[in-house]
């Protein structure tokens, strides 16, 4: 696969970016003062000798501070597997550089320009952005053909200045997914192929548990992700499976009270319009969508799963299903085998929606639908389920090529499982720690097929971490998000200017004072040697 690199010259008045392929004598050109782009070829007026000069693997586009434009290079990559005969790189360094110049434009504040581009790094600094030079990695398999998917091109708000210049099949534009990716070798029986499991995290709604919730006015939702399933032959040949998650399309809300259930809000009377925006955008994608819903159907959860029944029976069209199946009461006290209830009930579906197939360069076979799961967080109990739809499909797919028998399954081999469950628990942990900070609950169950009091005890711990990060540190972990997604614009006030009167911020203070000592007395009591003689002498 061919690679590529690029070339920042910073002159007094712009600066030029250059590709090493595929631009012709084309160069991008950024005016330092509006962060305008626009192009122009090779010509004297880049023979002077620049002010200095950067390489970078990937432009992730521009974006407008308080100082002005500031460009975000990909700095870093790692080849981490392949899809067919491209290669995909993780991004594992960027750099955020400001394009504008010395100038200081009028209601400028040296820290509040500091905080923003704190948060613009910190939002970067994720281990799960990847791309492909060759392939565009926002597109299934099946939909490679039909140009960048506008809901799975993560980078798009920072890509448009360039878009806007040069269209968006340029060298210089270059789509960046976030989410998970693996690609594992495999040989069973004589037959080797890729095992490739690749995640594409929506832009639209995005954001941490506690503080994006449900759908918007648009219909986008919370924790939007959509997972593909690859086998890849080493002939050539491609099989691929999608399945879809997603935050329950209503408007609804919870709300951090200190409680360690947050207070629930529901709006069922503005979801209406907002569910089926959101469903008719799925059918036009997918063509037919079973909603799975996980959600328990008493007590704290009943109202939101009494609201997405309601909903759903508004829907009229043919190729919308909804089943309702209550995880926790099915698979109560360890009963996991009991997920089988559900794979049954879905199995007539499911086998009509099939899978995507293409053989010899000719499609064989597309997938006709979709299952859209979730659960409250669309974590835990959603990745549980997709991991057993992921592995019904691989046993398809691996029986109508003859990679085993009919009467096989994917745990007659033990290392394919090991596999499986190992990628499927992993891609657990990534998209949990994107949404709620921690890796992600029961993945005992998805990496050895059966339910530990181990890893009960560390769904324990992750709980308590999540109740913390929710209650108190997740709003600028937001504020970053919104910033590199767009749905936060720089303007020209002061948004970190100190509000607080100064009776408040003694108050707060002196809390943080006492949190401090309380943990301070906890780890170091009294009769411990740090406070003992022995300290002193």
């Amino acid at each position: 696969t061919a690679q590529q690199t690029f070339k920042v010259s910073f002159y007094p008045t712009t600066v030029t970016i250059e590709a090493s392929r595929g631009s012709s004598d084309t160069h991008l050109v950024v005016d330092r003062t509006t962060g305008q782009v626009t192009t122009a070829s090779s010509s004297p007026a880049f023979s002077a000798s620049p002010l200095r000069t950067l390489s970078a693997h990937g432009i992730m586009g521009l974006i407008n501070l308080q100082r002005g434009p500031y460009v975000v290079l990909i700095t870093g990559r790692e080849a981490v597997g392949t899809i067919g005969s491209s290669t995909v790189y993780r991004v594992s360094a960027t750099r955020v550089v400001r394009v504008a110049d010395d100038r200081t434009p009028s209601g400028f504040d040296a820290a509040d320009e500091a905080t923003y581009v704190r948060l613009l790094e910190n939002a970067l600094q994720t281990p799960s952005f990847y791309f492909s030079y060759d392939m565009d990695l926002t597109c299934s398999l099946q939909r490679q053909d039909s140009g960048s998917n506008d809901v799975f091109f993560f980078n798009k708000y920072l890509a448009e200045p360039i878009i806007n210049a040069v269209g968006s099949q340029s060298v210089f534009v270059l789509p960046v997914i976030h989410g998970f990716f693996a690609c594992k070798p495999v040989e069973v029986r004589g037959t080797r192929f890729n095992y490739v499991l690749v995640t594409r995290r929506g832009r639209y709604r995005q954001g941490t548990r506690y503080l994006s919730r449900g759908a918007d006015a648009e219909g986008h939702v919370s924790n939007y992700a959509e997972t593909e399933q690859i086998v890849d032959f080493s002939s050539g040949d491609q099989m691929a499976y999608v399945q879809v998650r997603g935050s329950i399309p209503i408007m609804w809300a919870q709300v951090p009270n200190m409680h360690y259930v947050p207070e629930l809000r529901i709006d069922v009377n503005a979801s209406h319009e907002r569910f089926q925006t959101h469903m008719t955008r799925m059918i036009d994608e997918y063509n037919e969508v079973v909603a799975v819903n996980l959600i328990n159907k008493v007590k704290y959860e009943k109202p939101m799963g009494d609201a997405f029944a309601a909903l759903s029976a508004e829907m009229k069209s043919p190729q919308y299903h909804y089943v309702h199946f209550d995880f926790h009461k099915e698979c109560s006290r360890m009963r996991w085998d009991r997920i089988s209830l559900l794979m049954d009930e879905l199995s007539s579906l499911n086998t009509r929606f099939g899978y995507y197939e293409k053989k010899a360069s000719h499609v064989q076979r597309q997938q006709l639908g979709v299952v859209r799961t979730n659960c409250m967080d669309c974590l835990d109990r959603t990745n549980v389920v997709q991991s057993e739809l992921a592995r019904l499909a691989l046993e398809w797919q691996l029986r109508s090529s003859h990679v085993i028998e009919q009467t096989e399954s994917v745990s007659s081999f033990p290392l394919l499982r090991q596999m499986l469950n190992n990628v499927w628990a992993d891609n657990a942990d990534t998209v949990s720690c994107a949404y709620s900070g921690t890796g992600a609950l029961k993945t005992d169950f998805t990496r050895t097929g059966k339910r530990t009091y181990m890893g009960a005890l560390r769904d324990g711990r992750n709980s308590v971490e999540r109740y913390v990060r929710g209650n108190f540190f997740d709003g600028e972990r937001q504020d970053s998000i919104d910033l590199l997604l767009g749905a936060y614009r720089v303007q020209a006030s002061r948004p970190f200017a100190q509000t607080l009167s100064s009776e408040a911020r003694a108050l707060v203070g002196t809390i943080y004072v006492c949190l401090f000592m309380l943990a301070y007395a906890f780890f170091y009591p009294r009769n411990h040697s740090w406070f003992g003689i022995s300290n002193v002498a």
